[in-house]
């Protein structure tokens, strides 16, 4: 559930070639999944993509720091590892 500043904001995450890792390439803001989808694949255009993936940035949970713009997907009484 996507609630507060970050409503409709997606992180896109994606590779040029089957080998590759994923890698974040940015981020988009949109008012579903369905747009997000669109919206990343209009925006980020300029390479030959293998792959790309959206996530609601809701959907992040860090792991090893508690700021930034994921600090409040921390579960509470969580300080990291």
């Amino acid at each position: 559930m996507r609630t507060g500043l970050d409503e409709g904001v997606y992180e896109v995450f994606a590779r040029k070639s089957r080998g590759e890792p994923l890698r974040h390439i940015g981020y988009i803001d949109a008012p579903g999944d369905e747009l997000a989808r669109v919206y990343a694949w209009k925006t980020y255009d300029e390479e030959n993509w293998f792959e790309m993936c959206v996530v609601p940035r809701g959907a992040v949970i860090p792991v090893n720091r508690v700021e930034g713009p994921w600090a409040k997907n921390v579960p509470e009484g969580t300080s990291g590892p």
